[in-house]
């Protein structure tokens, strides 16, 4: 390997973020000013909120309604005689539009 290509690593480098949260840590930088870190984060805070300016969320809500009242309360079944006429053959049907002429 090259001598002296490669940067000094410091072990103690300071981390600040914005909300005044500080740790330690290390980088060839000695020291370090974020914005956000983990102590702010809403997503590690547990204060995440949820933007939906399209009404995603309660379209979702609406649609999981609906699947579960269908679930619960089974339609009736088709009728046989729907079930019967579908399951005829091109033939079939030509045959019986032919003789009821």
């Amino acid at each position: 390997m090259k001598k002296d290509i490669h940067p000094k690593l410091n072990t103690k480098t300071t981390v600040t973020c914005a909300c005044g949260n500080s740790f330690e840590t290390m980088s060839t930088l000695p020291n370090i000013q974020v914005e956000i870190c983990s102590a702010c984060h809403p997503f590690f805070t547990g204060q995440q909120k949820y933007v939906d300016t399209e009404g995603r969320i309660e379209k979702f809500e609406k649609k999981r309604k609906i699947a579960q009242e269908k679930q619960q309360n089974p339609s009736k079944k088709k009728s046989k005689s729907k079930t019967q006429e579908s399951s005829k053959t091109l033939k079939q049907m030509l045959k019986t539009t032919s003789t009821s002429k």
